[in-house]
C-alpha cells in the first residue's frame, strides 16, 4: 500500500499544482493583473497628464493662425491741462477782397493793391510805405485778440476704450513650424505614455510569475516534507523491527528539520512576493488572491528579421527620437523665418473722452482705423545666422541620436530573442532533467524497499529530484520572463502607436 503511495506521489511531481487557494479567494489571471496596474500606476497617470497638457498645447498652437481680438481700456489722470499758445494771440483781419476765392487763401497781392492796401495796412504818410514792427512784419490796420486762456485744451480726467483685431498675414513660416512642433510635441508624449506603459507590464509581469514561482515553490518544498513525513514513518517502523540503526533514523529526521525550515522560507516568500504584487496593481497589502499560472503567448514568436523589423516600427522610443528630429528641423525653419520679412495687419474702433474730433468736448467720441505692418530685418551682427547654423547642428545630433538608438534596439531585439530561444530549450532539459530525477527516485525507493539501498542513497535521490524539480519551476520562470522581454524590444508589450506618429 505504501509503496503505491510513492508511485502515486512521484507520478504527480511533473505538473505543479496550483490550488492552494480557498474558494473564498480571488483568482487573477495576468491579463487581470496587468489591466489592475495599469489603472491604478501613478506614473502612468502622471504620463496621461503630460499627454493631455501636450494636446492642450498643440491646440493653443493651431489657434496662432487666426486673428486675435481683445479689448482696451485705460484711464489717466493728468494734473494740467495741454497749452497751445505761450501768450495772447493777435491775428490780422483780412478784408474779404484779399482772399484767393479759388484756392481759399490769404492773396499777398492785395497788400501791393493800391486801393486795398490802406484799408488793410497801417501807411506811413510821410513816405507812403506800411508801417512794420520789431521783425520787419508789417502792421495792420484790424487784429483779433485770441487769449491765452482759450488756448488750452483737453481735460484732467482722460478715458480710452477700444476693439483691436490683429491678424498675421506672413511671418516666414514662423507660426506653421510652431504647430508642427507642438503636434511632434503631443506624438511625442503619446509614445512616451506608450513606454511607461511597457515598462509597468514588465514589473507587473516580473512581480507576478515571481508569486508564481514562489508558489511553486513552496508546493515543491511541501510535497518533499510529505515524502519525508512517510519516510521518518516507515524507518520508525523498521526501526522497531530491527532492520535499520537509530542513526538512519535520525539521519532522516535531521533532513526533515532541514525542509520544514524551507518551508517557513517559501511561505514567507510567497507571502512577500504577494505583497509587492499588490502594491504594484493596487490592491490592498493583506488581500489574499490565488494566481492563474496558465502562460500562452499573446503574440508568435517570428523570425530575428521580423522581430527587429517590427521593433523599428513599434518601440517608442524610436518614434519618439523620431519625431525630437522633426522638432529639430522646425526649429530650422523658424530660425531661418527671422531672416525673412514679417507683414501683419492690425484694425479696430477706439472711443476717446475728451472727444478729440469734437472740439475736446467731455464726451466720448471714436473712429475705426486699420493698417498694415512690415518689418524687414536688415542686419544683426551675424546672430540670426548663428543660431540658424546653432539649430542645425542640433539637428545633426538628433539624427545622431536616431540611428545609435536604431543600432542599440536591433542589438536588444536580437539578445532577448537569443535568451527566449535559450530558456524555452532549458525548459526542455529541465523536463528532461525531471523525468530522470523522479525515475531515479522511484528506483531507489524500490531498492529500498527490497533492503538493497541505504537511508542516505534515498535522501539523496530526494535531494536529487527536488534539484531537478527546482530547476524545472526556474527554467520555467525565466522562459515566461524572457518572453515579456522579447515582447517589450519588439515594442508591442503596450498600447497600439498613435497613427499620426509615421516614420
Amino acid at each position: 500500500m505504501r509503496q503505491l503511495f510513492w508511485k502515486q506521489l512521484l507520478s504527480m511531481s511533473l505538473v505543479l499544482l496550483m490550488t492552494t487557494a480557498s474558494g473564498a479567494q480571488k483568482s487573477l489571471s495576468l491579463e487581470e493583473c496587468r489591466q489592475l496596474a495599469l489603472e491604478n500606476n501613478k506614473s502612468l497617470q502622471a504620463a496621461a497628464y503630460d499627454l493631455e497638457a501636450a494636446t492642450l498645447q498643440a491646440g493653443s498652437a493651431r489657434k496662432h493662425f487666426f486673428p486675435k481680438i481683445f479689448a482696451e481700456g485705460g484711464f489717466m489722470r493728468r494734473n494740467k491741462q495741454y497749452q497751445l499758445f505761450d501768450g495772447d494771440m493777435f491775428l490780422p483781419v483780412i478784408p474779404w477782397e484779399g482772399i484767393n476765392q479759388e484756392s481759399g487763401q490769404f492773396n499777398p497781392a492785395v497788400l501791393e493793391d493800391p486801393q486795398l492796401a490802406p484799408d488793410i495796412l497801417v501807411i506811413n504818410p510821410e513816405t507812403g510805405q506800411p508801417f512794420v514792427d520789431a521783425d520787419g512784419n508789417p502792421l495792420f490796420q484790424q487784429y483779433a485778440w485770441l487769449p491765452e486762456e482759450e488756448g488750452k485744451i483737453g481735460a484732467k480726467n482722460n478715458y480710452q476704450l477700444g476693439m483691436m483685431l490683429e491678424q498675421p498675414i506672413y511671418m516666414g513660416g514662423r507660426i506653421r513650424s510652431s504647430h508642427r512642433m507642438a503636434l511632434a510635441g503631443e506624438r511625442i508624449a503619446h509614445e512616451s505614455k506608450r513606454l511607461t506603459t511597457a515598462e509597468v507590464i514588465e514589473k507587473t509581469d516580473a512581480r507576478f510569475w515571481q508569486v508564481v514561482r514562489m508558489q511553486e515553490k513552496l508546493e515543491l518544498t511541501q510535497t518533499w516534507l510529505e515524502m519525508l513525513d512517510h519516510f521518518v514513518a516507515d524507518l520508525k517502523r523498521l526501526l522497531e523491527e530491527g532492520m535499520v540503526t537509530q542513526n538512519q533514523l535520525l539521519e532522516a529526521q535531521v533532513k526533515r528539520n532541514e525542509v520544514r525550515l524551507k518551508e517557513m522560507q517559501a511561505s514567507n516568500g510567497l507571502r512577500l512576493s504577494k505583497m509587492a504584487l499588490a502594491q504594484i496593481t493596487g490592491m490592498p497589502l493583506t488581500d489574499e488572491f490565488a494566481l492563474d499560472p496558465d502562460f500562452s503567448p499573446l503574440s508568435p514568436i517570428g523570425e530575428l528579421s521580423e522581430m527587429v523589423s517590427m521593433a523599428m516600427e513599434q518601440r517608442p522610443e524610436i518614434r519618439m527620437l523620431h519625431e525630437s528630429k522633426g522638432i529639430h528641423l522646425e526649429k530650422e525653419n523658424i530660425a531661418r523665418s527671422r531672416m525673412l520679412p514679417s507683414v501683419g495687419m492690425a484694425g479696430g474702433y477706439t472711443y476717446m473722452n475728451p472727444n478729440p474730433y469734437n472740439g475736446f468736448k467731455n464726451e466720448f467720441g471714436g473712429d475705426w482705423h486699420v493698417g498694415v505692418s512690415v518689418r524687414i530685418p536688415i542686419y544683426h551682427f551675424g546672430e540670426r545666422r548663428t543660431q540658424l547654423a546653432r539649430s542645425r547642428v542640433e539637428t545633426n545630433v538628433s539624427q545622431l541620436a536616431l540611428a545609435d538608438a536604431r543600432e542599440k534596439i536591433e542589438l536588444e531585439v536580437t539578445q532577448s530573442l537569443y535568451n527566449y530561444q535559450e530558456a524555452a530549450a532549458r525548459v526542455e532539459f529541465a523536463e528532461m532533467s525531471l523525468d530522470q530525477a523522479t525515475e531515479n527516485l522511484r528506483l531507489t525507493r524500490d531498492l529500498f524497499e527490497e533492503g538493497r539501498a541505504a537511508t542516505r542513497d534515498v535522501l539523496e535521490a530526494q535531494a536529487l529530484w527536488q534539484d531537478a524539480y527546482q530547476a524545472h519551476i526556474s527554467a520555467k520562470n525565466q522562459r515566461r520572463m524572457a518572453y515579456t522581454e522579447l515582447l517589450k524590444a519588439s515594442g508591442i508589450l503596450c498600447e497600439k502607436p498613435n497613427p499620426q506618429s509615421t516614420e
